[in-house]
């Protein structure tokens, strides 16, 4: 299980990192050859914003993980500690059945893309590729929440709260 997690932890920070560093290469070349050149790449455009769409997905497995989301917690923050923990869960089981809402939506929103033979405008590459974020970045999420669900159910069952109320230190251990 914690080699998964390195792996995923890696894939996630690799993917987020080489979308953002290509994004801003890509508009900072864009951008000087079209004022200092008077020249524009037709596509370039188009590419840095699928792999800003790819990068905003994978962080937001990122996001999840580092438990780094907004959150409303004005009733949680007058719950007695019993309590949280069981919201936590609910919480963490609201998002899941979300997750698995929006990876089964966006797979048929993919094999309807498939299936018209979409391609990008000025790329030419097939349309299913930036919309693959959709249902990829929505499973890497779900893995981080069931993650934390099952960190949530084992600190109930040993009395230790929630994974919110963890130290920093248990926390980085997940």
């Amino acid at each position: 299980m914690k080699r998964t997690n390195q792996f995923l932890n890696h894939f996630e920070e690799y993917l987020g990192f080489v979308s953002l560093v290509f994004t801003s290469l890509l508009i900072f070349v864009q951008v000087v050859l079209r004022y200092v050149f008077n020249y524009s790449l037709s596509w370039s455009e188009e590419a840095a914003r699928f792999l800003i769409v790819w990068f905003i997905f994978i962080g937001s497995s990122i996001a999840v993980r580092e438990k780094a989301h907004a959150t409303v917690d004005a009733l949680v923050v007058i719950l007695p500690a019993r309590w949280k923990g069981s919201f936590s869960i609910l919480a963490n089981l609201i998002s899941i059945s979300f997750c698995v809402v929006l990876i089964w939506s966006s797979c048929v929103m993919i094999s309807n893309v498939i299936a018209f033979g979409s391609v990008t405008p000025a790329i030419g590459m097939p349309m299913y590729i930036p919309y693959l974020a959709v249902p990829v970045g929505t499973a890497l999420m779900l893995i981080r929440f069931v993650q934390l669900l099952v960190t949530d159910i084992k600190n109930i069952r040993s009395s230790k709260g929630p994974v919110n109320d963890l130290s920093d230190k248990e926390a980085a251990n997940l």
